[in-house]
């Protein structure tokens, strides 16, 4: 199964190599105009022709644009069978509450080597929706190996979709300067197979 996070990385990488080649292209043509011929350029300033083009194929690609990138954000919005994960960011640690396990705990810092004493256990293959908020100040829930970056903010829930596709330990860190114990707050996340769990 692919991540959802993938295929919008895929959607950004895709539109960037049209926006590269919108520029090469421009170039290309005026190089083409100013060494291929001695003549000098005709000043027929209109063109309804050339006019309809410029109007109509711009806005064609933002619409169609516009479409996919709508569908790829609300795309996390669909009802794909995944556990929810709350997730809640206090001065200085991090409480989970995964859906069916019933349980809240916390997972505080117990070494300087990135451990925590409860890390966030996820099954390999199955999707997970994280609710991300936050207690007290603002932080940033974020686990670089995941492609994942949250804010934690109090009051508001922000939605993570997220489907692990490989085993290991996975350390993140809380990204935003939220107090003295900012750097001892520590996410770590254990992928597992399902008979682990």
């Amino acid at each position: 199964m692919v991540s959802i996070n993938v295929l919008y990385m895929d959607l950004i990488t895709y539109v960037l190599i049209i926006c590269a080649f919108i520029p090469v292209w421009v170039f290309v043509v005026l190089g083409w105009q100013l060494f291929s011929s001695n003549t000098v350029a005709s000043h027929n300033n209109e063109s309804d022709v050339v006019e309809f083009f410029w109007t109509v194929v711009p806005s064609t690609c933002v619409i169609a644009l516009c479409y996919y990138n709508l569908n790829c954000i609300s795309y996390d919005m669909l009802d794909i069978p995944s556990k929810i994960v709350k997730v809640v960011g206090r001065q200085w640690y991090w409480t989970y509450e995964v859906e069916g396990e019933g349980e809240e705990y916390d997972s505080v810092m117990s070494d300087f080597v990135s451990g925590v004493d409860k890390p966030l256990r996820m099954i390999r293959g199955s999707f997970y929706q994280f609710m991300v908020t936050s207690s007290d100040v603002i932080h940033s829930f974020s686990v670089p190996e995941f492609n994942i970056k949250s804010d934690a903010i109090p009051g508001r829930l922000n939605y993570i979709s997220y489907c692990p596709a490989q085993l290991g330990v996975y350390v993140g860190y809380c990204t935003e300067l939220c107090g003295v114990g900012h750097a001892y707050m520590p996410i770590v996340i254990e992928v597992v197979m399902p008979e682990e769990s």
